[in-house]
């Protein structure tokens, strides 16, 4: 552009219409836009009740059905309008905000881009008001018969802006946005009941006069209740109440997090914190809460008019919130954990202490089943650990291996002993480099004696007689395999080790499309989530090809069909479901090959040995001569080394006195 043009443009007022379209820019970003603001409405009108109708993602039609209290018909006229609403009457109301919608931005944005009409009564004596809008443009205004409440329909959203047209994404993302803001809505209104129907068919229906805990329930399920607890605090500046996860109960990603302050859902990095600092050590890396928490402050004490989407707030006082958050949650979790270590009716007040150190004195029983059954042992076969001094132990991990050493067997996860599943394997094993794949449940003819315990330990077939380039020495503390090779001392994580393998060989199947499966005679059935459907709906053509049948079965129920041989009925549901955890985090970035990789490792996690498992001699060797066969990998599926080795002339040089 040149000199002359820049001083020939003269500034100007622009026309309504596009100013309207640019505050609709800013208002409705998208379908589920729509269907937040209509929501908010209908919540501020005093509704019990929210019937949302939707058609191909909300792209075609939105409609939201409400039993509110209505609008006359000069008040309808005028809702319509930019800058009008009832919520707000001068600026000091701004810092006393009650409501969720404030603007009075929202009806004349949506009625910019779209279709639009508003059927609204407040007293059914005098008939309702019907507005119909074309493009920002006043169409129609009459009279109709309605009952008390408020119909609005949008169609044809963005019709008249090709290019925000242009950006919507699928129908199936657009339909989770919409869903996701009435879970949200939901969450915050358990008292409502929301109904949502897509292409004529019912996705949600949630009864209303609910409390938290039971719309918890309605929406993801009733394992949901073993894993939260009650959290609940009052003082003057600020109350919250709502749920948390246990500390034992952690998730990989943060899809169960859901914050409301005064009603209205919200993002705070100062409240995340907050949380987040009240567990401290409870969490590992990569593991996240969850959490609903409804806090109530004064609304002097925050801002809301942050950003058109009222999803961002402001507190007057962030590090008081922070902190008060941290401390009270951090209080709830040691209450929370003494109470189920110690019993119900256990208090803080009540726990024993010395006087000198104070230290508790526990007596311990077997917590842990799992290292004291073996092949033949039954619950009531279990023996009592007895408290001793450490001194008195011996040694935990040993070098040298014996032939009477006790192996391990976990008789639940062995694969000959199962009777539901009836597996009908559509291949017995795959050629990988030359090097057969094991059906991984089959009996295979080895040099190694006794590698039966260890539920997928045999991997490839001909087994190597045993590693060639590393001597295996011993195992420490049931984790790691200590070997030498010519170098030194090799110290290797035998789980990592596996998962490792069972990846390799799980993706060089998958990408033949030779998944070994076992198929169910009776199918299991997994009752999900509203947006763990519309995933798994998404996703079946790739769980297919890694060897997961699933269909619908009605509503939000699915059936398990086929499963990959490597796992377990009992893993079903929890792999699935980690499955889908991990797929909410693709987001835009969903390709099917980066989703595949994500289920490789879901499977491989869940196929391998145990974190901590005894293991024989020749159950090493045969582990760490597949190792060999397949390349020796030094990096684990999170791409952690595997391994550690010590040179002799580091021992030497450490041990020199």
């Amino acid at each position: 552009m040149t000199q002359t043009s820049f001083t020939e443009n003269k500034v100007k007022i622009l026309p309504e219409s596009l100013i309207n379209k640019i505050a609709a820019g800013e208002v409705v970003e998208r379908p589920a836009s729509v269907v937040k603001e209509l929501l908010e409405n209908a919540i501020d009108a005093g509704a019990t009740e929210v019937q949302v109708s939707i058609k191909n993602g909300g792209k075609d039609l939105i409609s939201i059905l409400d039993n509110g209290c209505g609008m006359n018909e000069s008040n309808a006229q005028l809702a319509v309008e930019r800058h009008a609403t009832s919520k707000i009457i001068d600026e000091e109301d701004l810092f006393r905000i009650r409501t969720l919608g404030f603007r009075g931005e929202a009806l004349a944005s949506i009625a910019a881009v779209s279709h639009f009409e508003i059927l609204t009564c407040n007293d059914e004596s005098h008939g309702a008001t019907r507005i119909f809008i074309k493009g920002g443009c006043l169409e129609q205004v009459g009279k109709i018969g309605f009952p008390k409440g408020t119909k609005v329909t949008v169609e044809r959203l963005f019709y008249n802006t090709p290019a925000r047209l242009k950006f919507l994404k699928t129908t199936a993302t657009e339909l989770q946005h919409i869903q996701q803001h009435i879970v949200q809505k939901s969450l915050a209104h358990p008292h409502i009941c929301f109904r949502l129907t897509h292409n004529r068919q019912m996705l949600l229906n949630l009864s209303g006069g609910q409390d938290l805990k039971t719309r918890i329930q309605q929406l993801f399920g009733e394992d949901f209740k073993e894993i939260l607890m009650t959290v609940n605090h009052e003082e003057t500046y600020l109350q919250f109440s709502g749920f948390i996860s246990f500390p034992s109960k952690p998730r990989t990603s943060r899809r169960w997090q859901y914050i409301f302050v005064n009603e209205r859902n919200i993002k705070s990095p100062s409240i995340n914190h907050g949380i987040y600092d009240g567990y401290g050590t409870f969490l590992g890396k990569g593991q996240h809460p969850i959490f609903f928490l409804n806090l109530h402050i004064d609304p002097s004490e925050i801002d809301v008019n942050v950003h058109p989407a009222k999803t961002e707030i402001r507190f007057r006082n962030n590090q008081l919130v922070h902190t008060i958050l941290s401390d009270q949650i951090s209080r709830a979790l040691k209450e929370g954990a003494s109470r189920r270590f110690f019993g119900r009716e256990h208090s803080h007040v009540q726990m024993p202490h010395t006087e000198v150190s104070g230290q508790i004195e526990l007596p311990m029983e077997d917590s842990l089943p799992l290292e004291e059954f073996h092949s033949g042992d039954t619950p009531g076969a279990r023996k009592t650990v007895h408290t001793k001094e450490a001194r008195e132990l011996p040694p935990r991990g040993s070098l040298k291996s014996t032939a009477s050493r006790r192996k391990t067997t976990f008789l639940q996860e062995n694969r000959t002993v199962q009777t539901k599943p009836v597996r009908e394997s559509l291949k017995s094993h795959n050629e990988i480099q030359g090097t057969t794949v094991s059906s991984l449940s089959g009996p295979v003819d080895t040099g190694f004696a006794e590698v039966n315990d260890v539920r997928n330990l045999r991997l490839i077939e001909p087994l190597p007689e045993s590693p060639k380039k590393i001597h295996v020495l011993g195992q420490f503390r049931k984790k790691y395999i200590i070997a030498e090779n010519d170098a030194g001392l090799v110290l290797i994580d035998q789980r990592a080790l596996h998962e490792r393998l069972l990846y390799d060989i799980y993706v060089e199947v998958l990408q033949k499309k030779e998944v070994s499966v076992q198929t169910f005679k009776a199918s299991l059935l997994l009752e999900l989530s509203p947006q763990e459907s519309v995933l798994l709906e998404q996703s079946m053509e790739l769980l297919a090809l890694s060897g997961f049948a699933v269909s619908p079965f009605g509503g939000s129920t699915f059936a398990v069909n086929t499963i990959p041989e490597c796992l377990n009925e009992d893993q079903v549901e929890k792999v699935i479901r980690e499955i889908l955890d991990r797929l909410v985090l693709f987001g835009k970035r969903g390709q099917g090959d980066e989703i595949l990789k994500d289920v490789c490792q879901v499977v491989a996690k869940h196929g391998a040995m145990f974190s901590e498992q005894e293991l024989t001699q020749s159950e090493m060797e045969c582990l760490l001569a597949q190792w060999e066969e397949l390349g020796s990998p030094m990096s684990s599926i999170k791409e952690a080394p595997i391994l550690v080795e010590f040179s002799l002339q580091e021992l030497e040089k450490r041990l020199r006195h």
